[in-house]
């Protein structure tokens, strides 16, 4: 039953899709996330920044999509193009503004349509760990992140999330088909923006990007960064 509801799904017009997808899955974010938000403040109204955040679930870039769009904040999440091979990600992605990334491997044109999007205006948000953590801890942080943020020579705000690996668990074959949502808190915290300059000179100047999430965290979250 499942798979001839997503056939049919497939053949919807995309402005419906997008209606029902959302519509969907709004209601069980809002059901199933009790939602708590620290440092609201530190995001600014028109400024283009790069997000950095730890990453725990599928919940979170679409937790974070719905609550950038409720303040009209302009953010290009970036999304490993492994998400379109599976019909539920497919979806949500028709829903969430991205840039696609090739994962595992230097991807100039990602880098480069990043680096546009921000002198463009637009904020974009990246999960430098690059996949969802199995333990709920921090992983080591990939470079990336630090070219754009050195091309681009845009401000950073950390992000700080826990919880989410409860509400929305990875499931062990980590297809989202699978996964269901339970009810559970989720805390939010966005940190106060820095500039590379600010950052302690290291060999690997990702890992005092990370620092800067893990600062945010409990310790128990801390991974890699404790």
């Amino acid at each position: 039953m499942y798979k001839i509801l997503i056939y049919l799904y497939n053949f919807l017009p995309k402005s419906l899709r997008k209606y029902i997808t959302k519509k969907t899955t709004y209601y069980l974010v809002n059901k199933y996330a009790d939602l708590k938000i620290k440092g609201i403040e530190n995001i600014p109204d028109n400024e283009p920044v790069i997000f950095i955040g730890n990453h725990l679930s599928n919940l979170d870039g679409l937790l974070l999509s719905k609550l950038f769009e409720e303040r009209n904040k302009k953010v290009l999440f970036l999304a490993g193009v492994k998400l379109k091979g599976e019909a539920i990600t497919r979806a949500v992605l028709e829903i969430v503004p991205h840039i696609e990334i090739e994962p595992n491997k230097p991807d100039r044109k990602a880098l480069k349509n990043a680096i546009k999007a921000l002198k463009d205006g637009y904020s974009i948000l990246i999960f430098p760990e690059g996949t969802r953590s199995r333990n709920g801890e921090m992983l080591k942080g990939r470079s990336g992140v630090y070219l754009i943020a050195k091309m681009a020579g845009a401000k950073i705000i950390p992000v700080a999330i826990t919880g989410t690996e409860k509400c929305l668990p990875v499931e062990s074959s980590g297809k989202m088909s699978k996964e269901s949502f339970i009810h559970s808190e989720v805390l939010v915290t966005f940190g106060k923006s820095f500039d590379l300059q600010d950052l302690p000179e290291s060999e690997e100047p990702v890992d005092e990007m990370m620092k800067k999430i893990a600062e945010l965290l409990p310790f128990e979250y801390r991974g890699y960064y404790k």
